[in-house]
């Protein structure tokens, strides 16, 4: 058998979540795209794609920093694709990364914003590609039957896969050949939690322990709205608002980290973290610093 090559999806907008959502902490050392790859690592043998958009710089130097930590050369396997259309939607991210391994027998998707995946189910997975019946077309992860990502694409699907369009993925193919499917049964868990809020996200990092993570507090002051009120309206009015949790902005500054707690609620907005962002790294750090801290005052 060929070995199994694998496309991450990390290319949404994430507009409902607001901040970056696959650059959240997920563990000591981890984002949620890096926890995400982890997993791919798991099953493919082959080749990886990740798909980047927003952000791509700092994604990339958080991918390059994180794969310089784990054994072996994992360059010659692991390589990014740019989407420069993923405001289009989904199917441009997943064109592009089958695109990129176009000489692919097939194709295992990943989505970056379904964290928790365990060994186990992964395991389970990778024996159901391999030993697939030559007349499937496609290998799932599955829910009481139902189609869930992780999804296996073999080569034959390719051709309609490229003709989506818009914000649909592979469930629109795969909707069209539910007798040539295989299914890996999961059943339920932690493992399809897709992180399209705040809420979910909180509710997995306590439940996986990520939200223990030690973190240098963020000093806390109140402040009347009107002292920030141009920052707060030019965020409002950007086109991905800064939410990193309901009411509470993440915004660049040049000065140290520091959150804001507005006496009274302006358009929505009871806090602002400001915080310096000049390079990727400081981006990441004041994303994981903010995160963390939130959960910390959210328990």
């Amino acid at each position: 058998m060929p070995p199994i090559d694998a496309i991450v999806l990390s290319a949404g907008r994430a507009s409902r979540f607001g901040v970056p959502k696959f650059l959240l902490p997920a563990g000591q050392g981890h984002i949620l795209l890096t926890r995400v790859l982890e997993h791919a690592l798991y099953v493919a043998d082959g080749r990886i794609a990740v798909v980047l958009g927003r952000e791509a710089r700092v994604a990339r130097f958080a991918l390059q920093r994180w794969l310089a930590t784990q054994p072996g050369d994992l360059s010659s396997r692991v390589f990014t694709v740019l989407n420069r259309h993923y405001r289009y939607g989904q199917s441009t991210s997943l064109k592009a990364g089958m695109r990129a391994l176009a000489d692919a027998q097939g194709v295992l998707v990943f989505l970056a914003d379904m964290p928790a995946m365990e060994a186990e189910k992964l395991t389970q997975l990778k024996r159901a590609i391999y030993h697939r019946d030559p007349q499937k077309l496609a290998v799932v992860a599955s829910e009481q039957g139902q189609i869930r990502p992780p999804v296996f694409l073999s080569r034959q699907l390719f051709p309609e896969v490229l003709k989506l369009k818009g914000d649909q993925g592979a469930r629109a193919v795969l909707n069209a050949h539910q007798e040539k499917i295989e299914r890996a049964e999961w059943g339920s868990g932690p493992w399809f939690f897709d992180i399209d809020d705040w809420q979910t996200y909180r509710e997995l990092a306590w439940k996986l322990g990520w939200a223990n993570e030690l973190f240098v507090p963020i000093p806390r002051e109140k402040i009347s709205a009107s002292l920030i009120q141009a920052r707060v309206d030019a965020a409002l009015a950007s086109e991905t608002v800064p939410w990193l949790t309901p009411g509470l902005l993440l915004l660049v500054s040049k000065s140290d980290a520091h959150w804001l707690e507005l006496s009274l609620s302006y358009r929505g907005v009871q806090g602002v973290i400001l915080g310096p962002a000049q390079t990727p790294a400081a981006y990441l750090e004041l994303v994981r610093r903010a995160s963390l801290a939130a959960l910390a005052a959210n328990k």
